[in-house]
């Protein structure tokens, strides 16, 4: 389990990342057709807009994106297209899961 710094009643302290839990934790597999709940179909060309699940808005840095795992950094792997949606810089095939995630603030 992953630790990390937080504030902790005014104090910097050391915690369980699974200490703060996040305040959006969401999900999209991409599919080769017949998306249903939690999926978006693919391929997913570069540059094609991608809604979050629920429609979830962000602002600024809060938001994290996860490919297959793996983190993704704004500007490198993906850019801000709206306050809904952001466009990868590179394409995604079936099989691909995204996760976006967006922390509880302190």
């Amino acid at each position: 389990m992953a630790k990390k710094l937080a504030l902790v009643q005014g104090i910097p302290r050391m915690v369980d990342e699974s200490a703060t839990p996040s305040i959006y934790d969401e999900t999209l597999t991409v599919v080769s057709s017949g998306a249903g709940a939690g999926e978006i179909n693919g391929p997913i060309s570069a540059g094609t807009p991608v809604s979050l699940p629920n429609s979830r808005a962000y602002t600024g840095d809060e938001l994290e994106i996860y490919l297959d795992g793996d983190r993704l950094y704004p500007a490198m792997d993906y850019n801000y297209s709206s306050s809904t949606e952001v466009e990868f810089t590179f394409e995604m095939k079936a099989g691909d899961v995204l996760r976006f995630r967006i922390d509880r603030a302190p």
